[in-house]
């Protein structure tokens, strides 16, 4: 009888951390005292692909990580649950910015409940080329400036004066602008969607929720939106040391800070490539219709006065 030498069996390698995403976003934390020297850390964690509870001890507590930031798991092997929560060796605070990291993907669902939003602002995202990604997410790695742009309202008493509202407007800007370009040979379409997601972000720092409702901040008032997100750009450039082909630097500046009608003596310029022009398009279409679409009766005639508006939106009624 022939004797056959069978292999010995090994343990299945452990694929649950292969498939996690690399980063998370913080959407909790606790610390609570062991002994006298360890206090043990809890942290909830969000990705779109995955949500888990981690908690590891520490001797030191580290005061960059909370809430909303961005972390990586240093972990301890396999991954094992305690309490309902795995244990691992520690989190990494995420101090620079990942350029390829989808920065929509880390949205908690606290943030915005909306879904279909955040799914469109990552396919929009996702389109920009490497430079342009990483530049959005080197403004973007304040967890804090994020969320009051993803939150925030796209106008005091105006269009897309709500919740999210700025972020509803920019995503309708992006698309609609894109549309526009299709089929045009003067356009380019990577420095037309980066100004659609960057044209209105500084409202981010420009609104504030007072005693009396949204109101101007200091920012707002001395500054506005449209330089505050100049000064973002500068200051991503140099932080994260992105390097931005000039002709798609110039194209982006150009598209944000060009004004049709200004005076000479403001030293704007007139929008004078089809992206400018496109954006600003999109912009006032997108507005119109949102104010249109909130003072139009349900059915035929008049609707309600804006100010904005110039007057009552008119419904025309089916034909007989």
């Amino acid at each position: 009888m022939s004797e056959y030498r069978l292999p010995i069996p090994t343990a299945a390698p452990d694929n649950v951390v292969a498939k996690l995403p690399p980063v998370f976003r913080v959407q909790s934390i606790s610390r609570l005292p062991l002994d006298n020297h360890c206090v043990l850390n809890r942290a909830g964690l969000f990705h779109e692909r995955a949500s888990l509870m981690v908690e590891w001890p520490s001797r030191k507590v580290d005061v960059r990580l909370g809430a909303g930031c961005l972390v990586s798991i240093r972990w301890l092997g396999r991954p094992v649950s305690l309490g309902g929560a795995v244990r691992i060796s520690r989190l990494v605070v995420l101090g620079r910015p990942e350029a390829s990291l989808d920065l929509f993907q880390t949205i908690p669902t606290v943030w915005v409940k909306e879904r279909t939003l955040v799914r469109r602002a990552s396919a929009l995202w996702q389109r920009l080329p490497a430079h342009f990604q990483h530049l959005f997410n080197a403004i973007f790695w304040d967890s804090r400036r994020l969320h009051r742009y993803l939150v925030g309202a796209s106008s005091l008493k105006g269009h897309h004066s709500c919740v999210h509202g700025n972020l509803w407007h920019t995503l309708e800007v992006a698309e609609q602008a894109l549309r526009m370009a299709q089929g045009q040979p003067l356009a380019c379409p990577e420095v037309l969607l980066m100004a659609a997601l960057l044209h209105d972000a500084g409202k981010a720092d420009e609104y504030r929720l007072g005693y009396s409702g949204l109101e101007l901040t200091t920012r707002g008032k001395l500054v506005g939106h449209r330089n505050t997100i100049i000064e973002w750009i500068a200051a991503a450039i140099a932080h994260a040391r992105i390097a931005l082909p000039e002709s798609h630097y110039l194209g982006l500046i150009h598209a944000l800070t060009s004004a049709r009608g200004a005076p000479d003596w403001l030293g704007l310029r007139e929008p004078c490539t089809l992206d400018a022009v496109l954006l600003s398009a999109a912009d006032r279409l997108s507005g119109q219709i949102e104010l249109m679409a909130r003072h139009s009766p349900a059915e035929a005639g008049f609707g309600r006065f804006h100010p904005h508006l110039r007057g009552r939106p008119y419904v025309v009624g089916a034909a007989f």
